[in-house]
């Protein structure tokens, strides 16, 4: 849609390779695969992006493209036998083994929303359960249709091979076989013909049987088994792990429905193995264009799955990302539950209600929906509770690897390295598990550990906070876990939000009117004292050339707010051009009061004005950085530390402790204008009391005999020009308040 989602998710990829997270990406499409090509230095360059951080993501990343039944980049194979981890409670190990009972239920074709599917899927579920405590080997499809076709015969066999043996050798001394029902109290199993008709039976059995052979059979067989670990485990010592699911090779919706369930499923069941130091990232986890998987009414195969994860993966170090351009295709009571949410222009009436209502159920500022029309490219309101009550407008940087149209099969091809693909296929899965410890807590019971620890290693992670001075993302990769990334920017060196509704927001803008009047003004001044030959030709030169680049910088940021990429080269220069508008204006009010070959009339009153709220702003940049230069966090990292190789125009990332700080800024500063305003007033009504106290209540005679009409009347006319402009700032912001209410 052009809002920039695409680039906005990639950044987020990005940032956690740079900090160290190693990302597991499902691409519907394609585009998110060109994070394995390089930008070209020049172009990011000219998009205000950072060439070494660019080039430090290169190095670092280690991009796979997993290829599911093709081999044009890294073939991949589901293995749905595996059974869940050991050392389950009863809950988890109950929806472990009711996610393998639905992803075998989704294969053969049943919904499990509908009659026949909620017979189909509790049948598998006993099946599996029973087998695996028991050890009944289910390991291929064969063995799993033979035994959804003949449970009885199958669990006796298992049960009482003696019989069976017997039966075969000699049918005249064969063993009496004990009844099922016999078999059903001595071993706690179910009655399965009872609870699947055997036509049912014979149909489920043939359909799982299919998947044995044909073009079927290459999810299974075709490639490195889908395993978490080894998406966490660099092929190069050093790098970062960024896998990314090429989903284009699969044209089948439901076998790339089942797929994704079987993604989810592996990922939970990962989980459920981890023990992250408090607040370690070890995955970031990010869907792209989840409408498909979460939709608002149906629940597709992996829907369930998802939800869980997104739900429970943060207290095991897993960060979720899920993307949609089309809110109103997706489930927003799942989109509600994250913690972080950022949303970029939506113009669709349908969409803005959507995102209404996923506010609403996160509690969130429903202020915010007014402006999402008018999103640029790349601009985005950063709903986060954690870290801010109110909604963050963010400008998102450009990114540091290629952006365009998606890969196609051949071009994934060519960028997989033979070391790489050496590396694929020699990786297997990093432990086997029988399923009896998860099976028997599914029943109710604990894990024997006759199974062993059979999940894939993890255990507990310790020593596992910051040895050196990192922060944001990469501190929260090592277990620090009161920091988080966000993009920001500083707009003239000020750290002020760039909102309609932030007062000195307000305030800026109404000092760029005024000044560009009083440039004009003091134009014209220059220009009849030229023609009255009382200025050199250059002061007029110098005016006309000031004027016009300061005019058409604040003309080019009123007019072009829409263009992020412009504004983005604009405001390169807006320090620069403040502290050249500055100076000009403190040049006039001194050449006026001191000269009378320039006249401003009027206008003086203005320019009084002006030079003073100009000059304002400096100053509170000025100590805003120094106050920002002395702060500390974590191992002595200042922000303008952090800032201090951007002096001219700053995107960069910060802590969201750093943020928040600089965010708290905007509310600072005003209070701390107030604060000296009402300390000056003071101080001047003070002095003009004891004026006329020491005259004997003549404050006229008092001010004229030491000469201070002047001394009085400057600072009355600086003081009432700095309330004005809170006044006609807040003034404004009510009235802007009364009409959206209205």
């Amino acid at each position: 849609t052009g809002s920039g989602k695409t680039v906005m998710a990639k950044t987020l990829i990005e940032e956690a390779t740079l900090a160290g997270i190693p990302s597991l990406i499902l691409d519907p499409q394609g585009d998110l695969a060109r994070l394995a090509l390089g930008v070209d230095a020049k172009d990011l360059k000219g998009q205000g992006g950072d060439v070494k951080r660019s080039k430090a993501l290169m190095e670092k990343a280690e991009v796979r493209i997993w290829t599911p039944l093709r081999s044009k980049g890294l073939p991949i194979c589901i293995d749905p036998f595996v059974s869940p981890p050991a050392e389950l409670d009863v809950e988890e190990a109950i929806t472990a083994w009711d996610m393998v009972a639905a992803g075998f239920t989704g294969l053969a074709d049943y919904d499990v929303e509908k009659a026949q599917g909620k017979q189909v899927k509790p049948y598998i579920y006993e099946i599996l359960v029973h087998g695996a405590r028991l050890g009944l080997p289910l390991d291929n499809f064969a063995k799993l249709a033979k035994v959804i076709r003949n449970p009885h015969a199958s669990f006796l066999k298992l049960l009482h091979p003696e019989a069976f043996e017997a039966a075969e050798e000699d049918e005249d001394e064969a063993i009496e076989m004990p009844t099922w029902e016999e078999v059903m109290e001595e071993h706690n199993l179910p009655h399965y013909e009872d609870m699947l008709p055997k036509s049912t039976r014979g149909e489920l059995s043939r359909r799982i049987a299919a998947y044995n052979s044909g073009v079927s059979q290459l999810l299974f067989a075709n490639g490195t088994p889908l395993d978490i670990d080894t998406f966490c485990t660099p092929c190069t010592e050093g790098k970062v792990p960024v896998n990314i699911l090429y989903l284009n090779t699969i044209q089948d919706d439901a076998q790339k429905q089942y797929l994704v369930q079987e993604i989810a499923r592996e990922l939970y069941d990962w989980m459920l193995t981890q023990q992250p130091a408090e607040g370690e990232l070890k995955l970031l986890f990010f869907m792209d264009e989840v409408a498909p998987y979460l939709p608002p009414v149906r629940n597709p195969p992996a829907k369930e799955l998802i939800k869980l994860i997104f739900k429970q993966a943060r207290k095991y170090g897993v960060a979720c990302v899920l993307a949609t351009q089309n809110v109103s295709d997706v489930d927003y009571k799942i989109l509600a539950q994250a913690n972080t949410t950022f949303i970029g222009r939506f113009t669709l009436p349908q969409d803005i209600d959507k995102v209404k209502h996923l506010l609403k159920e996160s509690g969130g500022d429903l202020e915010l929906i007014k402006e999402l029309p008018n999103l640029g490219p790349g601009q985005f309101q950063l709903v986060s509770p954690d870290v801010d009550t109110k909604p963050i407008p963010i400008q998102c940087r450009w990114l540091y690897t290629d952006h365009g149209a998606p890969l196609s099969e051949d071009q994934v091809e060519k960028i997989t390295s033979d070391e790489i693909r050496e590396w694929a296929s020699g990786r297997s899965r990093t432990a086997t598990r029988d399923g009896a410890a998860a099976a028997t807590a599914a029943l109710g019971g604990v894990g024997s550990g006759a199974a062993g620890k059979g999940g894939r290693g993890g255990g507990v992670v310790s020593n596992a906070r910051l040895t050196k001075d990192v922060g944001g993302m990469a501190a929260a990769a090592h277990g620090v876990v009161d920091d988080s990334a966000f993009e920001v920017r500083l707009m003239g060196g000020l750290a002020v939000l760039k909102d309609g509704r932030d007062p000195l927001y307000v305030m800026q803008a109404l000092t760029n009117m005024v000044s560009g009047v009083v440039l004009g003004w003091a134009m014209i001044a220059v220009l009849l004292g030229w023609q009255n030959g009382d200025i050199d030709w250059w002061w007029m030169a110098v005016a006309f050339v000031i004027t016009v680049t300061v005019g058409l910088v604040i003309g080019l940021e009123m007019f072009l707010s829409h263009d992020a990429t412009l504004q983005k080269k604009i405001s390169r220069f807006a320090r620069s051009i403040q502290y050249i508008l500055a100076t000009w204006l403190w040049i006039v009010l001194i050449w006026q009061n001191k000269n009378d070959n320039i006249d401003m009339g009027w206008g003086a009153i203005l320019l009084e004005m002006s030079v003073v709220w100009v000059t304002l702003f400096i100053v509170v940049e000025w100590i805003n950085r120094f106050k920002l230069g002395k702060l500390e966090f974590k191992k002595g990292i200042s922000i303008l530390s952090t800032l201090k190789q951007n002096i001219v125009s700053v995107s960069t990332t910060l802590t969201g402790m750093q943020f928040n700080e600089m965010k708290a800024s905007s509310k600072q500063v005003m209070a701390g204008i107030r604060w000296v305003l009402d300390f000056c007033t003071l101080l001047l009504l003070s002095a003009l009391v004891v004026i006329g106290w020491i005259n004997n209540g003549a404050l006229a005679d008092g001010l004229s005999d030491i000469g201070g009409e002047q001394m009085v009347l400057k600072p009355a006319l600086w003081l009432g020009s700095l309330y004005l402009l809170i006044f006609l700032s807040e003034t404004w912001l009510r009235l802007k308040e009364n009409t959206t209410a209205k």
